[in-house]
């Protein structure tokens, strides 16, 4: 691989989570206010984790958020799927110890 390809692939790496990033909030930023599916899965989730924010657009559930542990993102991911009623779960929720 060539100096050149080798930037233009580092180019890439970076731009394309941050597109996606940025996608994922325009998204979020069409959610109705006060959905019920969003209030369904927020009260499931309450207690399990820090800050987690749950949007609904187009019937899909976004969960975003940070959490310590890969449990308790398994166990937010769980929970949220069960109140869920079958939509599609998005997980964007971030691994970060304290």
């Amino acid at each position: 691989m060539s100096h050149k390809n080798g930037i233009t692939v580092a180019r890439m790496a970076v731009a394309l989570p941050l597109a996606l990033s940025l996608s994922a909030v325009q998204a979020a930023s069409n959610a109705s206010p006060g959905d019920p599916l969003a209030g369904s899965i927020a009260e499931a989730l309450h207690g399990t984790s820090r800050n987690i924010r749950v949007q609904v657009v187009d019937g899909t559930v976004y969960l975003y958020g940070v959490v310590d542990t890969y449990a308790q993102r398994a166990t937010i991911e769980d929970r949220a799927t069960a109140a869920a009623q079958g939509h599609k779960i998005v997980d964007s929720i971030e691994f970060s110890p304290s």
